[in-house]
């Protein structure tokens, strides 16, 4: 008689791949900030234009891509993204032209449409309730982890040279290449994964969607609006006017990774939260308040408290996120694929308005933008909890 495995090979490669692809992609992304400062000498307003270019490209190319993917097996278009990533970071490396630089980031943000969207639908396909709340929290996991350990090693490399993280984060994404093609070859449940088309065709399901999706994807937008502001303008505030090093820019990102996996586990494992409206709003509300006190930080501690909040926030929202998304959803990509593309539209808002903000304003009126910003989907959610109560009709 076969032992069951003590851990589902499925979900094990998929945690892998996760892991690898955001811990990856989030010290590219990081990588990029001090590349273009230290190699190209670009201001603060053209290293936000640089993270707006691969931002805008993933988007752009999450809808343009979205129906050929979902006619693929998820493995066969996550490994044309890796290699596509990776052929952008070596087309960077290999050039010091700002304008090839910049067509590079192009490439690097349409090949990353590949990832994401297919592999978040492959996680929790066929899933719902607390099942689908359980798969959700591992997807959150990996990728966080990736996320929160990426800075570290980030800030060590880039101490060492601005382009050794970047050669490093191109060889990761090689091997997330052979690891899938192990995956595909020797791990039957896998070989047998049919793409999404298909598997809606047999599956028959009807759509069963929660209107509490829509401030849930407003929330996240303004929340990676905060995000961007982190992770592109904080390390340049840091450089031009903290006592950080980026070994120490590299430790607060940490603590902020760290605590957004943390809540990200603790949310998998309860479900008071589901379809709660007042746990959505609460987010909102707490963000804004955090964000105004952070306006007076200038100490390391401070940051760091700031830092940590930001990130059990951030996984609250963005567990809201994904989870009201595809929550009776019958077509997990596209609501994946919007999932990415209103946490896209807010890293380009972030970046981009945020650097523009703080190269003539400061960093105090960015935090303000931040506080500001989240009241919006906070408002709607309060206008439809007043209409719902009135007995007024609110869409599905």
């Amino acid at each position: 008689m076969m032992k069951k495995p003590l851990v589902n090979p499925d979900l094990l490669i998929l945690s892998i791949v996760t892991f690898l692809g955001q811990f990856t992609i989030s010290m590219a992304n990081l990588a990029f900030v001090y590349y273009f400062r230290l190699v190209f000498d670009l201001s603060a307003q053209m290293i936000g234009l640089s993270a707006a270019l691969y931002t805008c490209s993933y988007f752009i190319f999450c809808f343009a891509v979205g129906p050929v993917a979902s006619k693929m097996v998820p493995s066969r278009s996550i490994q044309i993204s890796m290699a596509g990533m990776a052929f952008s970071l070596l087309l960077l490396l290999a050039t010091r032209n700002v304008y090839i630089a910049f067509f590079s980031l192009i490439v690097y943000g349409a090949s990353m449409a590949f990832l994401w969207p297919q592999l978040a639908a492959w996680i929790t396909r066929g899933k719902e309730g607390e099942l689908l709340s359980r798969s959700t929290a591992l997807f959150n996991v990996s990728w966080s982890v990736g996320a929160a350990l990426s800075p570290l090693l980030t800030g060590y490399l880039v101490g060492k040279s601005p382009s050794l993280s970047i050669i490093v984060s191109m060889f990761i994404f090689i091997g997330v290449i052979f690891i899938l093609l192990y995956a595909c070859s020797s791990i039957p449940s896998i070989k047998k994964v049919e793409s999404e088309n298909e598997n809606i065709r047999r599956s028959g399901k009807k759509d069963e969607s929660t209107p509490l999706r829509f401030f849930c994807w407003g929330g996240n937008l303004t929340m990676y609006v905060a995000l961007a502001v982190i992770l592109t303008i904080f390390p340049i505030y840091a450089m031009d006017a903290l006592p950080f090093s980026s070994f120490q820019v590299g430790i607060l990102l940490f603590l902020r990774g760290l605590s957004t996996v943390f809540f990200f586990h603790h949310l998998g494992k309860h479900h008071w939260w589901h379809f709660n409206s007042r746990a959505i709003g609460g987010t909102l509300a707490i963000f804004s308040i955090t964000a105004l006190i952070a306006t007076r930080f200038e100490s390391f501690i401070g940051y760091m408290l700031f830092f940590i909040v930001f990130g059990a926030l951030f996984s609250a929202m963005y567990t809201f996120s994904i989870f009201h998304g595809a929550s009776g959803s019958r077509y997990r990509s596209k609501r994946m694929l919007i999932h990415e593309a209103v946490l896209t539209v807010g890293t380009v808002i972030g970046s981009t308005l945020g650097a523009t903000l703080y190269q003539y304003f400061g960093f105090t009126r960015v935090l303000y933008m931040c506080s500001v910003i989240v009241l919006i989907p906070l408002a709607a959610l309060i206008a439809f909890n007043l209409k719902r109560k009135t007995g007024e009709s609110v869409p599905n």
